[in-house]
This record gives structure tokens, C-alpha cells and sequence, in this order.
């Protein structure tokens, strides 16, 4: 009888509580509509990388939070630090309100004339109310024609779905399967 009444006392202040708010699901491509510029002339060796600025909302994806494509994206500080471990922020708008990530430089891949870079961050909901804070995922692709000091082409995609390496190899998933067989054996014995 004890027992009951305390998950009747937990469920009636779960039910009492403030309503769970919504996360975010949000994947597109910002399309930059300045001239890319390296700080060493070389994309393959700069710690930043501007991206001459407006950057803008192209295609979207996925979208639970009423983004429009051609909404204005701004990225600071400019230029974007393309260095592991550096810090980024991202903000726009929507008829929802306000959203902002703070992404950090997690991994660079670079290559004869490219780089790319993946951040890692959050993205919240500033102004207006709904949406829960929500991880979120930025992959920045550089090319350079014809080498150092060559015209740099950029790609940006943004997602709230993790990346395919993120996903937990099958060992991992075997010994989580295992465990838990195990308690719920536990459990019944």
C-alpha cells in the first residue's frame, strides 16, 4: 500500500510540474554570399576563415521551428575559427523567435587543397518560449583552387541529427544489451 501511494505522490508531481518544452529539430545549409578568405592565404593551414558575410538560410531539411529559407545567419566572431577547440556562435531568427548556438571546433580533416571542420555545441532558444535546448552539429567544408592564395569555395550544413561517426559501434551496443539483460534477470531473481 506504501508503495503505491508513493508512485501516486510521484506521478501527481510529475503531472503538477511545468510542461517539458519541445526540442529542437532543425538540419539546413547556410549558403555564404561573400569571398572566403583564409588568415594565412592557405585553408589548409589557417586557424580562421571568413566568410565574407551575408551567409543566409538555403536548403532546409528538417525543420520544427519555422526556419525560412533566406533568413539572415549570423556567424560570429568573423572570421570563424577553424582551429580545434575554438569557439563560434551562430544566431537567426524564425516566427518562433530567436535561436542561438554556441559550437565548438571539434575535429579539422585536412586535405592537398581543403579543409574540413566539424563543431559541436548547443542550440537554444533565446527569445520565445517552447523549444528545449537541444545538442546540435556544424560541418564546414573549405577548397582552394589552384593551391595557397587561390579562390576558396566553402560549404556549411547545421543539424540536430549527430553525424554517422557519432553513432556507438556495434561492441558497445552489444555490452549495453548485455547489461541490461542482466539487471532485468536481477530483477526477476
Amino acid at each position: 500500500m506504501i508503495k503505491k501511494t508513493l508512485i501516486a505522490a510521484g506521478l501527481a508531481a510529475v503531472l503538477a510540474g511545468p510542461a517539458s518544452a519541445i526540442p529542437i529539430e532543425v538540419t539546413f545549409n547556410v549558403a555564404a554570399l561573400g569571398t572566403f578568405t583564409a588568415n594565412t592565404g592557405d585553408v589548409t593551414t589557417a586557424s580562421t576563415i571568413s566568410s565574407g558575410a551575408p551567409d543566409l538560410v538555403a536548403a532546409i531539411i528538417a525543420n520544427n521551428i519555422g526556419l525560412i529559407s533566406g533568413t539572415t545567419v549570423l556567424l560570429l566572431p568573423d572570421p570563424l575559427p577553424v582551429s580545434v577547440g575554438g569557439v563560434f556562435t551562430k544566431q537567426f531568427e524564425t516566427p518562433f523567435g530567436t535561436f542561438l548556438e554556441t559550437l565548438t571546433v571539434t575535429s579539422t580533416t585536412p586535405g592537398m587543397n581543403s579543409l574540413g571542420v566539424l563543431a559541436v555545441g548547443t542550440i537554444s532558444q533565446i527569445v520565445g518560449v517552447g523549444f528545449d535546448p537541444t545538442p546540435v552539429y556544424w560541418s564546414a567544408a573549405y577548397t582552394q583552387n589552384a593551391g595557397p592564395g587561390g579562390q576558396i569555395n566553402g560549404s556549411y550544413n547545421n543539424s540536430t541529427t549527430p553525424p554517422p561517426g557519432d553513432v556507438p559501434e556495434p561492441a558497445t551496443l552489444a555490452l549495453l544489451g548485455i547489461g541490461l539483460v542482466g539487471m532485468a534477470l536481477r530483477r526477476r531473481g
